[in-house]
């Protein structure tokens, strides 16, 4: 049987961790909350953190940082949340060490399974001969690719680039290995190719309690286009990425990075004139969305919320 399950960089500290998440080794809205998990497990098994306020200094400072790099994660958010929450000055320390320990173990083991959850459910989507259209990297799109080819469906898989970092390079060669049909594509070419998917299906960075989704850039244009074209639009998805901040009116911080990304100094007679915007996540409202693939299901945008709290029950279990 093919394993769906994409293993985790193997951390050596929590630094570490903050480091491959700066550097954009770490791809994937399912593995930044894994590796914030990992940043938190880590300090605690490995450093000198023997008194209640210098561990909550360093877990918060650890909390910071990640936060700081990859705004729009809310996966990276809810690891911290959970976290930070269990911080009790009144508990034994070396008690309240396991206890963090064992939640951020459960919080990596738990993705996991979600993850397989995900992909065998989105698999069953995909019909004999049909052509799925995708865009950007995504490990939980990794899985349902692979879950679908190891229950023997034969497909074809139209692929964009995903630019400006075009991750989606590290998914044709996921995707060829597996021994799928891959046609790969300019972002700009996505409404001519899109006509001959029989569905499309993405990854997603953030979910909104309103049943919109964040994701890399593009994804919000496409899925407005299917509609046009009658294609049915699905995000995969482990529920463990729904912002519940979005609820009280927060808006989900969509990251730019740095227009070097997208241009070089001599690209323009004067750079300084130019203002370069590398926007770098969109949202696609719930309205564009067929479904949502989560370890609960194929489930409507608006049924998100309901299944929260037992995704936290599970996560929070001894």
């Amino acid at each position: 049987m093919m394993n769906t399950r994409v293993k985790d960089i193997d951390f050596k500290s929590a630094d570490h961790v903050i480091e491959e998440i700066r550097n954009m080794n770490v791809k994937g809205g399912s593995p930044f909350g894994r590796s914030a998990a990992w940043a938190f497990k880590l300090a605690i098994e490995q450093e000198d953190l023997n008194d209640f306020d210098t561990l909550k200094t360093r877990l918060e400072d650890v909390a910071k940082q990640m936060i700081g790099l990859k705004p729009t994660m809310a996966t990276i958010h809810n690891s911290c949340d959970i976290v930070l929450s269990l911080l009790n000055k009144d508990k034994d320390l070396d008690e309240l060490k396991k206890q963090i320990v064992k939640v951020c173990e459960n919080i990596i083991e738990q993705s996991f399974v979600a993850v397989e959850k995900v992909a065998d459910y989105g698999s069953n989507l995909i019909k004999e001969g049909d052509t799925v259209l995708m865009h950007s990297y995504s490990s939980t799109l990794m899985g349902i690719f692979k879950a679908a080819r190891n229950k023997g469906v034969n497909f074809k898989l139209i692929c964009t680039e995903s630019r400006p970092l075009r991750e989606s390079r590290n998914a044709v060669n996921v995707l060829t290995e597996i021994g799928v049909d891959v046609t790969f594509i300019s972002d700009a070419s996505v409404f001519e190719f899109m006509k001959t998917a029989d569905l499309i299906i993405m990854g997603a960075d953030t979910l909104s309690t309103d049943g919109s989704v964040a994701n890399k850039m593009g994804s919000a244009q496409i899925a407005c286009l299917a509609r046009s074209c009658k294609v049915p639009v699905y995000f995969a998805s482990e529920l463990y990425k729904l912002d519940l901040r979005t609820q009280y009116g927060y808006n989900i911080q969509l990251e730019r990075r740095t227009p070097l990304e997208l241009v070089c100094n001599e690209d323009f007679k004067d750079f300084d004139k130019v203002r370069v915007i590398n926007q770098f996540f969109d949202i696609t409202p719930a309205n564009d969305i067929k479904g949502i693939i989560t370890e609960f299901g194929v489930l409507h945008p608006a049924q998100m919320v309901s299944y929260w709290n037992k995704l936290i029950k599970n996560i929070m279990e001894d």
